[in-house]
């Protein structure tokens, strides 16, 4: 399972080379950003321009557009309404893309990515409120000053946090003089402890190890306070603050750009906006917990950022945002053709949803084979296509500001086996996981047996990686109570059938090396086309132990798996 993100360090004088301007591509953008806001906003209807519901006249397309005449839509500012309707959500996440874009094409370099920071903040503040906004970006300072202690500006970023602090928790408008104490207070407080405790502690080589380790995986720590809490008191709440709960969302990312730190590809003198760039961009704001690995940690984007022609790379980001356009328009509709169809020749699929399939087995209904590969192979694709719309908008969006970041979401139904489908489905995760749990693996056991070490590290990546990542998703969404973690642990089976496909066809290889490449146009093709349907057969089969009904059990799971071979047991 080897890494495949791969960069090439740039540098200034090359980056420069590369920043020339094209106003037809800056046209280009604007266009596609404008096609946009008309199909996913109201903005149709204060221009005096006909809706899309209207453009659509006779055609069946009712699946596709919402009460408003506009196109509904998966891109999405996610766990939080704080503005009443999402479609001035997206106008505003429009609009900001669309500054930080000139912002990031016409600045000159060394401005580029402070830019993107400031838009974005902006941008996140006005959907997500102030006090997120202060503990998102104050969270990114703490963690900053724990990883970048040496620079001479560190007590004044120290004070910044103390501010965010004071905005994110304690501000009241309404205690007089006891807020102004606050005020004051909280930044002298932070400055004084990055000078009196927290510099000297990280000079301390086993200290700062630990140290840097808290508060890298603050998210994973938070999860287990919050278990034992609810353990001695049960019925509590979760009430993460919003802003801490943006910045735990971004573990993965943290990870990855401390796994860089770790192999010295971060300078230890790295100006903070440099670092907050990989962190606040557009590209990040929707969907926040949607392809949390891209772009990956440090390296990778700063090596790609204006590494060939930038308008090549920004054509690129809006060729992708036409194809997401595509993917998010037709993915309702195309699943609903499917389920009416073949509910009309007798074989339900259950809306295409595995879900309800899982729900209706469990409540004591009768499936047949033939329902179950459909229904969840059908989900399957329903779910390929919403959230590869979804992802190549985030992709188009990050090359629009110059970054040749590698597409997240690459015709997976072209896979003809489970490592293929799995780096085409999920390329930077992937990334993710073999950087963070398959190589740690891989380079400390069994160096003497090769078989073993490639079915640990495969398993340890695959199986153990995704199911941490998991656990630690689900509790955000949900309280992060043991009840919680019971029902996400319910998913095991998952991941271990899943962890034994990867590992196993690792093991096939090793001892078989392929003649030929798949889709090579010869006579073997036809055994490439039936090992696509195994693959996301098997990879859709798999998914009804990630729907768990909540009254029924792991064995109900494994009895409706089992029908999609043709095996039915008693309950």
């Amino acid at each position: 399972m080897p890494g495949l993100l791969k960069s090439i360090p740039i540098d200034d004088v090359r980056r420069r080379e590369n920043d020339r301007h094209r106003t037809r591509v800056v046209l280009a953008v604007l266009a596609m950003l404008s096609l946009y806001v008309y199909l996913f906003t109201q903005a149709a209807e204060p221009l005096g321009l006909p809706l899309p519901a209207e453009l659509a006249g006779e055609l069946d397309l009712r699946h596709v557009f919402d009460d408003d005449g506009n196109v509904e839509s998966n891109v999405q500012i996610s766990m939080h309404q704080r503005i009443e309707r999402s479609d001035d959500e997206r106008l505003i996440l429009f609009g900001a893309i669309a500054a930080a874009f000139l912002c990031a094409y016409y600045l000159p370099l060394r401005y580029k990515q402070a830019a993107l920071v400031l838009w974005t903040t902006l941008a996140i503040g006005l959907l997500y409120g102030p006090e997120a906004t202060a503990g998102l970006v104050g969270a990114h300072f703490v963690l900053y000053l724990v990883l970048h202690p040496d620079r001479g500006v560190g007590p004044a970023i120290a004070a910044a946090a103390g501010l965010a602090a004071y905005l994110a928790f304690v501000h009241d408008w309404d205690h007089g003089t006891l807020n102004w104490a606050w005020l004051a207070g909280l930044p002298a407080v932070g400055a004084a402890v990055y000078r009196v405790a927290l510099v000297p502690l990280l000079r301390r080589d086993r200290v700062a190890t630990l140290l840097r380790a808290v508060a890298v995986h603050a998210a994973l720590l938070a999860i287990a306070g919050s278990m034992l809490a609810d353990a001695a008191q049960r019925g509590r709440d979760w009430d993460l603050p919003l802003g801490l709960l943006l910045f735990f969302w971004q573990w993965a990312r943290v990870t990855m750009y401390y796994v860089d730190y770790c192999d010295g590809q971060v300078p230890r003198d790295l100006p903070l906006h440099r670092y907050l760039a990989v962190f606040l961009s557009p590209g990040v704001i929707a969907n926040w917990s949607w392809g949390v690995t891209i772009p990956q940690g440090y390296a990778y984007l700063n090596n790609n950022f204006l590494s060939r022609d930038k308008n090549a790379v920004i054509l690129d980001g809006v060729r992708l945002l036409g194809v997401a356009l595509l993917y998010l328009v037709c993915w309702d509709w195309l699943r609903s053709l499917a389920s009416s169809g073949l509910d009309a020749i007798g074989i339900p699929v259950f809306h295409c949803n595995t879900r309800l399939l899982v729900r209706h087995f469990v409540a004591g209904g009768e499936v047949g084979t033939a329902s179950v590969l459909l229904t969840t192979l059908l989900d399957l694709a329903r779910f390929m296509l919403f959230f590869g719309g979804v992802m190549h908008f985030k992709v188009g969006v990050w090359r629009l500001f110059g970054y040749d970041v590698a597409s997240y979401y690459n015709r997976p139904w072209l896979a003809t086996n489970l490592v293929t489908l799995w780096s085409r489905y999920a390329f930077h995760y992937r990334e993710f996981l073999v950087r963070a749990f398959y190589y740690p693996t891989f380079f400390r056991i069994f160096r003497r047996r090769p078989q073993l070490r490639v079915f640990t590290a495969s398993m340890m990546a695959a199986a153990v990686g995704n199911f941490i990542w998991h656990i630690s998703e689900r509790s955000f969404f949900r309280n992060a109570s043991l009840e919680d973690l019971v029902y996400v642990i319910g998913t095991w089976p998952y991941f271990i059938l899943l962890g034994l496909g990867i590992a196993g066809y690792q093991l096939f290889r090793m001892h078989r090396k392929p003649t030929r490449r798949p889709w090579t146009r010869d006579r073997w093709i036809v055994a490439d086309v039936a090992a696509v349907y195994v693959t996301l057969q098997f990879f859709g089969l798999i998914h009804i132990f990630m729907r768990p009904a909540a009254d029924g059990t792991v064995a109900d799971l494994f009895r409706l798996f089992l029908i999609g071979f043709g095996i039915f047991l008693p309950a």
